[in-house]
């Protein structure tokens, strides 16, 4: 009876893991109708469609991608416990600190009780996200930045001279060291424009955390008098290999999201009959 036990645990623990690596990787972020000051760079707008196309595009993302784990991506009308509970990050993006204010709590719960995060900032004025979390953003010199992995070197490439555009931002290097956190890039005049943290580097059990100082280094755009302002997805440009790096950590399916209970359940149940028929016979 003890071995049978061990066999039906052992058998659960496989379940769980299988059911983990190929459950799709869900994003999520604020619609229009949350965040309206956000306009075209709200999480279903205009300027964000070619980054969440190419996250669930399967040959980047999915078992034969450039990064083994297939993304999904989805829009969420409200922001709260609820909603967070169905995806493994949040998208914040150009949020106004008056938008952000009804739900910066909600995210930082999520964040601290291990869902992942992705800022997107901008300026002082849409920086309530990024205040929540002690890490303020405020005006850069627009200079174009560079560094290393995982952000400028990862499974997508190498990005060099990633561009900012309209309103620029730098985030206050001071803060993100004492939060435990990475440079993740820096423009001509060393001021950081991207931060990183590892699950469990923020705080004990928190997600982990990735924080662009400029939007539309992401975003793709056409108002800078160039024909793509910002990133371009096909074909990839800097900007966007830089993007897209940002989920190399998904690799080999780190960020696992966990099974759902009845998934689970119907794997063990299956498993449980197995073995009693196994010991009947």
């Amino acid at each position: 009876m003890k071995m049978l036990k061990s066999k039906i645990l052992a058998g659960l623990v496989l379940a769980a893991s299988c059911l983990s690596a190929h459950a799709s990787y869900i994003v999520g972020g604020a619609t229009n109708s949350l965040i309206s000051d956000s306009g075209g760079w709200a999480w279903d707008g205009a300027y964000m469609a070619g980054f969440r196309g190419a996250l669930e595009n399967t040959s980047n993302f999915g078992p034969a991608g450039i990064v083994n784990r297939t993304i999904s991506t989805t829009n969420l009308n409200a922001v709260n416990s609820g909603t967070l509970a169905g995806v493994n990050m949040f998208v914040g993006t150009w949020v106004s600190d008056a938008q952000g204010a009804g739900f910066s709590a909600a995210m930082m719960s999520f964040f601290l009780g291990g869902g992942d995060l992705f800022l997107l900032q901008d300026d002082s004025s849409h920086d309530i996200l990024g205040t929540t979390l002690g890490i303020s953003t405020t005006a850069s010199d627009g200079s174009d930045s560079n560094g290393s992995a995982p952000l400028f070197s990862g499974p997508f490439g190498n990005a060099s001279n990633v561009k900012q555009f309209y309103n620029v931002g730098q985030l206050d290097e001071t803060a993100v060291l004492a939060k435990h956190g990475h440079v993740g890039g820096r423009n001509a005049s060393n001021q950081v424009t991207s931060a990183y943290w590892h699950a469990g580097e923020y705080a004990a059990g928190a997600g982990s955390l990735f924080i662009i100082a400029d939007i539309d280094m992401i975003a793709t755009t056409s108002a800078c008098g160039s024909p793509v302002c910002g990133a371009s997805y096909a074909p990839l440009n800097d900007n966007g290999i830089y993007a897209l790096n940002t989920f190399s950590f998904l690799q080999a399916n780190s960020g696992s999201k966990v099974p759902e209970p009845g998934s689970i359940a119907l794997f063990g149940g299956a498993l449980v009959l197995l073995a009693l028929r196994r010991r009947a016979m």
